[in-house]
């Protein structure tokens, strides 16, 4: 099964509120890899002039968050194949039940092993199941991504 388009409509998404209401909250079966203890999270956005930017926080420990965007922003667009157990996992039945991001972080010009600006992380997009609420990050050595160049 390949992972669909990763835009979304309003109409896909209950966006996190401040309520504590589990309805709204995103689970991740198998943790995120560095945080598998942390499996619930909660998702709010903001439309920015780049396009529209997520932060997932973690329910159980708040201080935990991930910046995540859609891969369009950086002209990227993902070819994935998950594995039967990947699919069942997120409860996905087809490429329409997959939304993918990436996650983002901004890295400080005083890190010397990273270039100062936003990063992502393309070699483990988050893959969420907007309708079932479950998510996972895929994990992958050699990404097919297609580079989108428009003049």
């Amino acid at each position: 099964m390949f992972a669909g388009d990763p835009r979304l409509t309003e109409e896909e998404w209950i966006m996190a509120d401040d309520s504590t209401d589990s309805t709204k909250e995103l689970v991740f079966p198998q943790g995120i890899p560095g945080f598998g203890d942390q499996r619930r999270y909660r998702l709010s956005h903001s439309d920015t002039e780049s396009g529209r930017v997520y932060w997932m926080q973690s329910s159980e420990d708040p201080e935990i968050s991930f910046t995540l965007v859609d891969p369009a922003m950086y002209s990227l667009n993902y070819q994935l194949e998950l594995s039967d157990e990947e699919a069942a996992l997120i409860q996905a039945d087809g490429p329409e039940d997959v939304m993918v991001f990436l996650m983002v972080w901004k890295a400080e010009a005083d890190d010397p092993q990273q270039q100062p600006g936003i990063n992502a992380n393309i070699t483990g997009p988050i893959l969420i199941n907007p309708e079932k609420r479950l998510g996972m990050q895929k994990l992958i050595s050699q990404p097919k991504v297609a580079l989108n160049i428009s003049a």
